[in-house]
Parts: C-alpha cells; sequence; structure tokens
C-alpha cells in the first residue's frame, strides 16, 4: 500500500490524499502538490474525494512510499521543497 509521509511525520493512505508528482532535480521523483481528502461533519455527508480540487504546494520534505515489511517506511520519492 502506498502511503504519504507528510513533513511532520504523519503517515497517510495515498487513498486520502490528492498528490502530483513532478521531476526532482538531478533525477529521480518528488511530490509537488499535496491535499488531504477533506470529509464535511455534517450527518449523512459524503468524503470530497478532490477529483475537482486544485491541491496546494506540497510542504518542503513530504514523501511518497510505502510501509515494508519490517513496519518501517520507505521513501519512494526525494523530498518535496
Amino acid at each position: 500500500m502506498y502511503v504519504i509521509k507528510a513533513a511532520n511525520g504523519n503517515i497517510f493512505p495515498v487513498e486520502k490524499c490528492v498528490y502530483r508528482i513532478g521531476a526532482a532535480t538531478g533525477g529521480g521523483y518528488k511530490i509537488t502538490h499535496l491535499s488531504l481528502v477533506t470529509v464535511t461533519e455534517s450527518a449523512g455527508a459524503e468524503p470530497n474525494p478532490g477529483l475537482a480540487d486544485n491541491p496546494a504546494a506540497a510542504t518542503a520534505g513530504d514523501l511518497l512510499g510505502y510501509i515494508g515489511k519490517t513496519g518501517r517506511f520507505i521513501a519512494i520519492t526525494e523530498p518535496a521543497t
């Protein structure tokens, strides 16, 4: 399962995020934009999937990766800048 590790250390499944990936300087890729899926607190409200959203610029240090067999986060992108 792919996950996003935010710069503050919180980890979110990619199914709960809207993100964009761009080329990093020196090769590789990095997250350029990131937004979490929001849920309206009213009764019976559905989550906003963000399909029509324009995600904000990613915070420096945000990473895309996965949780390995040992339970550790393994990055597959360079840190956002």
